[in-house]
């Protein structure tokens, strides 16, 4: 135990946990590559002329690496759930692991399907279970300061929440520190905090912690020199709507085929037209009208929200509604370049001057193109309250501060199964 030199004592680290990275990476390839050689192998593996068994092995081991880091990069977002890994890790082992055996067929290579296969199969549930065990099960000690910030910590199975002075006098170890340097921590706990720092214990600040852990950035404390940090990258916003604009042309045969089918059931459903236009608000506060397909009785008044349950919906728009397939023609507002495929999801223009009236900073989700799909839609789902929809704009600016390939590849990803699931809509 390390002491100041005025005697009081140093905060000590935690020691590593079993299931850091380092140990996840080389544990799983022993697991996925390395303990099925002696099934399929014969002789020893790289001794003599080469043959299917080492090209077996090298393929499996790329096939591993490949999918591990992408899986280790979008696991590392908020909300890991079993069933959203299996989500996220199962597209990309599948992608990876035909692209190889697409290329040793090209190449003419002999090699074990069975093992090569089995092999991905084994990745996708070595993946699943340790960042599912990770999240439930792998408890972190954080020393709060000052005491008061801990009734504001969101409540985690995964994180305990201890007061710094408690920790301090008996000499727990922690995996971080946790401070509100907004508050007036006065110089003695700022002189702690920096012996801690030098001692190797990570001191972070209070907002950034909480925006890690729940995937939303708080209102509270939000202030001017920080909207610099939600403006995405110029590069990375061009390069983005080259893509979405080649594989939307890309899905355009297979979803040309689906709206005639939608739109027919839509027409005998009930009298009126097929499609419903709506204007919304988009980038930088700008009017468009979004399409999609009519899922209420034509000449229905009310709300310009949907309320639960409401009695305007026609029974094949619930449906609809419940998988998402109302919402495919705006395939034309993203190829206009009114809407992506990821972003905050625009609102009403009746409903957003209330919104950006009520709700501070709320106008600041017009930074970029608004989406078919968000992180706020696959993490809340549907909003209209106040308070809903201040808690749906911190999902929308912890987008826009994190905007980039691995959150829109999890947002992607995670928004089948939420429509699998059919959750979260109205």
């Amino acid at each position: 135990m390390g002491r100041r030199e005025n005697g009081s004592r140093t905060m000590r680290s935690a020691p590593q946990r079993f299931i850091e990275t380092w140990i996840d990476a080389v544990v799983g390839f022993l697991f996925c590559v390395v303990l099925p050689i002696p099934i399929y192998a014969t002789g020893e593996p790289f001794v003599g002329a080469w043959s299917g068994a080492e090209f077996t092995i090298i393929s499996t081991a790329i096939g591993y690496s490949v999918v591990w880091y992408c899986g280790r990069r979008l696991d590392a977002f908020p909300g890991a759930t079993l069933q959203g890994n299996l989500g996220s890790v199962a597209p990309i082992a599948v992608l990876t692991y035909a692209l190889i055996a697409a290329i040793l067929l090209l190449l003419r290579i002999d090699y074990s399907r069975i093992q090569f296969f089995g092999s991905g199969l084994l990745m996708v549930l070595w993946m699943a279970s340790v960042t599912h065990l990770r999240s439930r099960y792998l408890v972190r000690n954080y020393a709060v300061i000052p005491r008061s910030s801990i009734a504001d910590m969101p409540v985690l199975s995964t994180c305990r929440w201890l007061d710094f002075d408690d920790v301090q006098r008996r000499d727990v170890r922690v995996d971080a520190i946790v401070a509100d340097l907004s508050a007036d921590l006065g110089e003695g706990r700022l002189a702690a905090l920096a012996d801690a720092a030098i001692a190797g214990v990570p001191v972070l600040d209070r907002r950034y912690i909480v925006e890690t852990l729940t995937g939303r950035t708080p209102l509270g404390g939000l202030t001017p020199n920080e909207f610099g940090a939600l403006l995405p990258s110029r590069q990375y916003l061009v390069v983005r709507r080259v893509v979405e604009l080649g594989l939307t042309v890309l899905m355009l045969p297979i979803l040309l085929l689906t709206l005639p089918v939608v739109a027919l059931v839509v027409r005998l459903d009930s009298p009126g037209p097929i499609f419903f236009l709506q204007t919304r608000i988009g980038r930088r506060g700008q009017p468009f009208r979004m399409v999609k397909f009519r899922t209420m009785f034509h000449g229905a008044g009310g709300p310009s929200f949907t309320t639960a349950a409401d009695p305007r919906i026609t029974r094949i728009g619930a449906f609809l509604r419940k998988c998402r397939l109302d919402e495919l023609p705006q395939l034309f507002n993203v190829l206009a370049g009114h809407m992506s495929w990821v972003g905050p999801r625009p609102e009403a223009a009746s409903l957003e001057k209330s919104y950006v009236r009520d709700i501070e900073h709320f106008a600041l989700r017009g930074i970029v193109r608004p989406g078919v799909t968000g992180w706020a839609q696959i993490n809340q789902g549907y909003a209209h309250e106040s308070d809903e929809m201040r808690s749906k704009l911190e999902y929308d600016l912890y987008y826009l501060k994190h905007c980039s390939l691995w959150l829109d590849l999890v947002i992607v990803l995670r928004t089948f199964a939420v429509v699998f699931r059919g959750t979260g809509a109205r």
